[in-house]
């Protein structure tokens, strides 16, 4: 079993929709967005599939390290995006 660490929750509980501890996505130049809200279709899943990484519903907010979440930024996998590389950011990458 899982915990999330932002909003302390069990994340394979079915009672558990999305993350109520994450409000948005902070990066290093300062610029702070709204969390990509989960959308199996992105995923190729049908539209009632939970998150199958951190088992969030449709519309949630995915938990904390989830490898599914999508940077509001670029789009890409949030988890080991460039978009949180200071260096990246200045175009020295």
């Amino acid at each position: 079993m899982k915990t999330c660490f932002r909003c302390k929750k069990e994340m394979s509980r079915a009672s558990v929709t999305t993350c109520e501890g994450y409000t948005s996505v902070e990066y290093s130049d300062g610029e702070v967005l709204e969390p990509v809200p989960y959308n199996p279709k992105d995923l190729h899943l049908p539209n009632w599939f939970r998150c199958p990484d951190c088992n969030i519903v449709p519309g949630g907010k995915h938990h904390a390290n989830c490898d599914q979440e999508q940077c509001p930024r670029c789009g890409g996998q949030l988890i080991s995006c460039d978009c949180f590389d200071a260096e990246a950011e200045k175009g020295f990458n």
